[in-house]
């Protein structure tokens, strides 16, 4: 088996995982090529063909020819001169290891769990409302109430509505009612009250809001002016080396009078057309 031509590669340049030298084991080396692994016969890469190279699909020239393979890898038939003992490869290989294991940080950081939701039962309810409260009873009296079964449309306090035991009536509330009852009128009481607290707590807020942005508009304003104030200096001072004459010339906005000659006068732009030749 010939080599590929190229100048033989010493072990001990190539990286210690790159090779296998271990006793008893067949001696293998990564083609520096196309970076697989292949074992060496008489100090020499087995040839092998491409593994990134797809087949060829052409159609065969003659019935019964072979398919086209891959090509031959470049790295095929290397020459690699081992000038390492197995016990030197050995140290070299956990050497790179304990570098590598050194590089790596001991520390874990693991990502910050997210937190769980709050359980239903310790979710604050909402705010009780005299209102909501009434809404609630209203509803409970249309569905407990017994229905009039007259086909015809009767008047409001029709008599043949029975009384069912259990259910609201004229006069009388189920237990549920009772209970929504109770409960609409001791919000009712104390509902000015709190509306008076609530009112007022959103006038301290509006106030608050308003205060804040106040101190920030007029926080505002001085700095403008200071700025204003640091470029609105006497010429001398903001004066560059070369001048402010052209500057306040190219800054100052003003109509030119008839007759004179503008500052940015140039060659006019011809309105025929111009024929251009070349002595």
């Amino acid at each position: 088996m010939r080599h590929n031509g190229r100048d033989p590669i010493k072990a001990s340049t190539m990286r210690p995982e790159h090779l296998n030298l271990r006793e008893g084991e067949p001696a293998l080396a990564v083609c520096p090529d196309c970076d697989t692994w292949h074992r060496l016969s008489r100090s020499m890469i087995h040839p092998h063909r491409a593994a990134d190279d797809t087949p060829k699909t052409s159609e065969r020239r003659y019935y019964g020819d072979k398919p086209a393979r891959r090509r031959r890898c470049p790295g095929s038939a290397q020459r690699i001169t081992i000038d390492l003992s197995p016990e030197e490869w050995g140290e070299k290989l956990l050497a790179a290891d304990s570098t590598a294991t050194g590089r790596r940080s001991a520390r874990q950081h693991h990502k910050p769990i997210q937190a769980p939701a709050t359980p239903v039962a310790r979710m604050a309810p909402e705010p009780p409302n005299a209102a909501l409260a009434l809404a609630a009873y209203r509803e409970h009296l249309e569905e407990c109430r017994p229905k009039c079964r007259c086909r015809k449309k009767c008047p409001k306090g029709c008599q043949k509505i029975k009384q069912v035991a259990g259910r609201c009536g004229a006069t009388y509330r189920c237990i549920t009612g009772l209970r929504l009852a109770a409960q609409y009128e001791l919000l009712s009481r104390g509902q000015k009250q709190r509306d008076r607290v609530n009112k007022n707590e959103d006038r301290v807020d509006a106030l608050i809001a308003r205060h804040r942005s106040s101190v920030a508009a007029r926080r505002t304003a001085a700095e403008w002016a200071r700025h204003r104030d640091d470029t609105t200096a006497p010429a001398a001072v903001l004066a560059k080396r070369s001048g402010t004459a052209v500057e306040d010339a190219n800054n100052t906005c003003r109509t030119r009078q008839s007759g004179t000659l503008s500052d940015y006068r140039g060659p006019s732009v011809p309105t025929e057309p111009v024929r251009i030749t070349t002595a």
